[in-house]
């Protein structure tokens, strides 16, 4: 299992993924809850890694984790377009509806957060090597 975080100033994105890329849980926090979801997060579900995004806001986050000694390895990956391919992947899961269905989905914003599919975007760009 890995645990996957979109850090940010204010919120963060995180998701859990098994080996094989299959997301578990996504979730959306407040940037002053992110030790805390970690533990929990990583003591529910057996998290061997913490995939990290590498830009942003990451590297305090990678400092507040590292802080935690945890029992996961942390890795910090490429974060360059995930937001991009969240907002895709979003609109892949929640199809537009009525009007909205003829617009292209590259000009529509997602009413939500993404924050939470873009972690889910590191977490398999992290698997696939």
């Amino acid at each position: 299992m890995i645990l996957a975080i979109d850090p940010g100033r204010e919120k963060c994105g995180m998701a859990v993924l098994n080996a094989s890329g299959g997301c578990i849980v996504r979730s959306i926090i407040k940037r002053a809850e992110l030790a805390a979801n970690v533990i929990k997060l990583a003591n529910e579900y057996k998290v061997k890694t913490v995939v990290i995004g590498d830009t942003g806001d990451s590297r305090s986050a990678g400092k507040e984790l590292l802080r935690l000694e945890l029992k996961a390895n942390i890795v910090f990956t490429k974060e360059k377009y995930s937001t991009q391919e969240a907002r895709a992947r979003y609109f892949k899961e929640n199809r537009p509806r009525g009007v909205l269905r003829l617009v292209p989905t590259g000009l529509l914003f997602p009413p939500v957060p993404v924050d939470d599919y873009a972690a889910m975007i590191l977490g398999e760009r992290y698997l696939k090597g």
